[in-house]
């Protein structure tokens, strides 16, 4: 073993124990020998050899022969290795970047819902009462994020599980319908997340409208305990929404909706919202407006409201202006502004720009089926803007299911603005629609455009 002592080299040859005493060491005396001296300066001592042998004993002793034990085979076999799903985090992003904006800020106001049906929907689709609705939520995810990431495979799942939804829809509604089971929420919410699926995907043209048409069918039938305190209001006041574009974009196609028993019974109104009384208005007056396109199809003089009828229409209009503007005012609350350095257009929130919107819209019907002359041609390009000012203020906000609803207003804008570049704007707008998660709805509004643009040409209006 090498020494860890200054020894000399004989004591530590004859490996005698040395006392290290100067010249020359006691032992090294004793034995008449002569003593080389101690070592001076800084010890190396070489271990490779003992160290090396060592490490090669250690791992001769850790390594051990591991045989499979039956037991722990047997239970190995019956694990099952599943890859984690994808469903939590697509679900999560479609809540969070989509369905989140179904409640603009400030609806609640004027619908007066206690509750939204964005926190009614989770609970709704996980407690077992409904598969339909599971699925569809899964299928309109999986849609909105193969939309927003341009992923094929996400789509194909997504049409998928789209499919099997629609199955179950079908069995819950037969049922409905022998055995005069009511129409639930679950039921309701489950046809308004296919139009949400058509509105993104597209599928079949008619089957976006025939989903909404199916939502507002069953709102007639539905018990008025369904409405979960307001949930269906929020619901019915979108649903109308689309009402307004499937009306616009349908070729004078309608099915009745009985939209007077729905509020007074079903969600159990007795004073109507403004933007209910609003889109009455909007409906009856596209009613007309389609009754005008129709006429100019077949290249016939078109027939337009009388002087009578318009003036109802004016001063109902004008009523309900004048009512949303006082109530603003007694809360202090400014609708609309304008900001000269940045020439944009704010307005008090998300729903307000809606409203001001169809307000707009409702004027632009007005003249469309009316008499024009240039007093009223000149407001139109006004109505026009503050569409596109509401447009540009929804899409700044990021307010995704806004588009939906801005649908009807824009479509007007792009058909019938005096106004160039309105036009280019607007249709740009469902353009850069199509690039996202509402390519469906913004296709179906490109086709209109395309259809009677390309139609003959409009021939001169005349009295009743």
């Amino acid at each position: 073993m090498p020494p860890r002592t200054r020894a000399c080299a004989v004591c530590r040859r004859k490996r005698i124990k040395c006392d290290a005493t100067l010249p020359r060491c006691l032992m090294c005396r004793r034995l008449g020998a002569e003593c080389p001296g101690l070592d001076d300066g800084p010890l190396f001592i070489d271990m490779t050899k003992k160290a090396r042998h060592g490490m090669q004993k250690r791992k001769r002793k850790l390594f051990v022969d591991i045989k499979p034990v039956p037991e722990l085979e047997a239970r190995r076999s019956h694990v099952n290795f599943d890859r984690i799903s994808q469903q939590a985090v697509v679900t999560e992003a479609f809540y969070d970047r989509f369905l989140s904006h179904f409640t603009s800020e400030g609806d609640g106001k004027d619908i007066r819902n206690k509750k939204s049906w964005l926190h009614r929907l989770p609970q709704l689709s996980v407690d077992g009462t409904n598969d339909a609705l599971t699925f569809a939520v899964q299928a309109t995810a999986f849609s909105y994020c193969a939309a927003e990431t341009n992923n094929p495979a996400l789509a194909r799942h997504a049409w998928d599980l789209y499919g099997r939804a629609m199955q179950r829809h079908g069995r819950f509604l037969a049922r409905s319908r022998s055995a005069a089971t009511a129409v639930t929420l679950h039921m309701i919410s489950t046809s308004v997340l296919f139009s949400f699926f058509e509105a993104m995907q597209a599928t079949n043209v008619d089957a976006y409208r025939s989903h909404v048409y199916g939502a507002a069918k069953m709102f007639e039938v539905t018990d008025p305990r369904q409405c979960s305190e307001g949930v269906l209001c929020q619901i019915f006041f979108h649903i109308r929404t689309q009402l307004a574009f499937a009306q616009l974009t349908s070729n004078g196609e309608r099915t009745a909706i009985d939209v007077k028993k729905i509020l007074h019974d079903t969600l159990d109104y007795e004073e109507l919202p403004i933007f209910q009384r609003l889109t009455t208005q909007f409906t009856k007056l596209a009613d007309a407006y389609n009754e005008v396109e129709s006429s100019v199809a077949r290249s016939k003089r078109t027939h337009v409201l009388d002087v009578e009828h318009l003036q109802v229409f004016e001063d109902e209009i004008k009523s309900l202006w004048d009512e949303y503007t006082e109530s603003a005012a007694r809360s202090g609350d400014i609708l609309t502004w304008h900001e000269p350095s940045t020439s944009t257009t704010h307005f008090r929130d998300g729903f307000t720009a809606l409203t001001v919107a169809y307000f707009s819209a409702t004027r632009l019907l007005l003249f469309l089926t009316g008499p024009q002359h240039e007093a009223s041609h000149s407001g139109l390009a006004d109505d026009c803007r503050s569409i596109l000012q509401a447009a540009l203020y929804l899409q700044t906000c990021s307010v995704g299911c806004a588009y939906m609803r801005m649908a009807a207003p824009l479509l007007l804008v792009a058909l019938h603005t005096p106004v160039t570049k309105q036009k280019m704007v607007a249709i740009d707008c469902f353009r850069s629609w199509a690039q996202g998660s509402m390519r469906g709805i913004s296709d179906m509004a490109l086709e209109t455009i395309q259809r009677k643009q390309s139609g003959p040409p409009e021939v001169e209006h005349m009295w009743l």
